[in-house]
């Protein structure tokens, strides 16, 4: 005969038992995915979940150095692992017998490898390598992801200066910025540093992050990187006798004298030598794969990661703007299109791009964010885009737009017939931009309400051009970004949780919210279930 008291007996023990298998859970999920080095000395700083930038770095982040004197001088560059013993840097940086450590152990300086190889990809314009080392060094590998045009990204390069808090980087410490996508040429994307925060000539290679974390029971585990791309120069403008077409649409960077800049810098898309990258890191485009204790074989794909069931096509795309009144330099355009999407698959990422070229050059296209204004459902559905393109410097533009299913993967350009019988230059919307009237009214509105020109110095803090932007990763967290699919009227720059330093090189303050109690809190909870149970 079984007793209410018996019931009682079993009910506890079950609940004991889920109890200390959750704690486990939590405590393993914390030592994950190299979320802190187990001999650096930024151990505590790279557990951070940091908001703003701090000394916190991907475990996959690299630094190489040339020759022997690794100890005495700083890095030459940075990259990031893509596998056991390959790694991805800028192409005017690597060569053979330079010596590569991980960011996060120890500045690089810990356990270390030489570069036996160097391989490059076949375009002439191309800017990046990947090199083979001669050992494994351990920590996380990165993969490679799509670049939406958004705020929220992690800048790893390293620190020009004493930072001025407690756990500020040091001059030649690791240290991480976030950073803002705001546009995108065929080669290029452009990214402007975080208010208060600046990057260098030192940065060369700095691994640009679209992700640095995933969730797990409610937790956040660090140290990955969704992979977008390498920070390679400053996105200064053309000399005068440079060419027009890119003097016209170029965004300025300041640079303070130092060779930093909180203006725009130059990112090369990893995505586009996907298929280069693949033929030596095939496991840069395959889900980190977590085999601990309990999770056994625990997939983690970020969001966007690169040809990871985001099939889908688009079958039609047309420019619904039929024209476009004369705007003044620095003036908006506003401009919509439609577009159909079919056969979605689970992680497809429709993206709408709104381009700007002179008349003259019309493939050396500026392209720039795009907003859906209904949030897509389902394998197949309608979606239309708005946004607006600029120019600083008059001319006689035109106007495109291109759509893709896939993040970015792959793009369909748009004109105002649509697709069916292809793109077709003279179809485009043509714009005039020239000096504005002198007796035209004044322009009423405010200048916190107005979205900023596409190639302005810098995106402004409290405009409302956040709503032109890409959907936010999945894992972003601390509430510094909007819920919605397509963001909403917040600030483009993320919210700091604590004043940002101006420390120069890839320097601004931690924040809050540390995950480095995790491992603790399991254990605290398994004891506290053994003492239980032992009851």
């Amino acid at each position: 005969m079984v007793t209410w008291y018996d019931i009682w007996i079993r009910e506890s023990m079950r609940s004991v038992t889920s109890v200390f298998a959750l704690s486990l859970l939590i405590a393993a999920a914390g030592s994950l995915v190299a979320c802190a080095p187990e001999d650096g000395d930024h151990a505590d700083e790279a557990q951070q979940d940091v908001t703003g930038g701090s000394g916190a770095i991907e475990s996959a982040v690299v630094y190489l150095f040339d020759g022997a004197q690794m100890n005495l001088t700083p890095p030459k560059c940075a990259g990031a692992l893509l596998g056991e013993k390959v790694a991805v840097t800028a192409k005017s940086c690597a060569k053979e017998g330079m010596i590569l450590g991980r960011a996060a152990d120890k500045d690089g300086k810990g356990a270390r490898a030489r570069v036996v190889a160097v391989h490059v990809p076949a375009e002439a314009d191309a800017d990046i390598a990947i090199v083979e080392i001669d050992r494994a060094i351990g920590g996380t590998r990165a993969v490679i992801t799509h670049a939406p045009l958004r705020d929220g990204y992690k800048v790893n390069g390293i620190a020009t200066t004493d930072g001025a808090g407690f756990f500020d980087p040091d001059e030649g410490e690791a240290s991480s910025i976030t950073g803002r996508l705001t546009s995108e040429t065929e080669l290029h994307s452009t990214i402007f540093p975080a208010k208060g925060s600046e990057l260098c000539a030192g940065d060369l290679g700095a691994p640009v992050c679209s992700s640095t974390s995933t969730k797990l029971a409610g937790f956040n585990i660090r140290g990955t990187c969704g992979l977008s791309g390498l920070v390679i120069a400053s996105d200064a403008p053309p000399a005068p006798a440079a060419d027009a077409a890119d003097a016209a649409n170029a965004p300025a960077a300041a640079d303070t004298g130092n060779g930093c800049s909180g203006g725009a810098w130059k990112v090369a898309q990893l995505g586009r030598y996907a298929d280069f990258i693949r033929e030596h890191a095939p496991d840069a485009f395959k889900p980190i794969v977590i085999d601990k204790p309990i999770l056994r074989n625990f997939p983690y794909a970020p969001a966007g990661l690169w040809g990871y069931q985001t099939g889908g096509s688009v079958s039609a795309c047309t420019i619904e703007t039929t024209k476009l009144d004369p705007i003044a330099p620095g003036g908006e355009a506003k401009v919509t299109a439609k577009v159909s999407f079919k056969e979605m698959q689970a992680r497809s990422a429709p993206f709408g791009r709104f381009g700007i070229a002179l008349k003259s050059a019309p493939t050396k296209v500026r392209w720039l964010p795009a907003r859906a204004t209904t949030e897509p459902s389902g394998a197949a559905f309608d979606a239309t885009f708005e946004g607006s393109v600029s120019a600083l410097a008059a001319g006689d533009y035109i106007v495109a737009f291109r759509a893709s299913a896939n993040g970015g993967e792959a793009w369909t350009q748009c004109d105002l017939d649509g697709i069916d019988n292809g793109f077709d230059v003279a179809k485009t919307l043509e714009l005039e931009v020239g000096e504005k009237p002198a007796d035209a009214p004044e322009d009423e509105t405010k200048p916190e309400d107005a979205s900023p020109p596409a190639d302005t110095s810098s995106p402004a803090p409290s405009s409302s051009d956040a709503d032109y932007s890409d959907p936010p990763a999945d894992d972003m967290n601390d509430g510094d970004y909007a819920d919605d699919y397509y963001g909403d009227d917040e600030p483009a720059v993320a919210k700091q949780k604590k004043k940002t330093s101006s420390n120069g090189c890839s320097a601004s303050p931690t924040g809050a919210g540390a995950s480095a109690g995790l491992p603790m809190l399991g254990v605290l909870l398994g004891v506290a279930a053994f003492i239980r149970r032992r009851r």
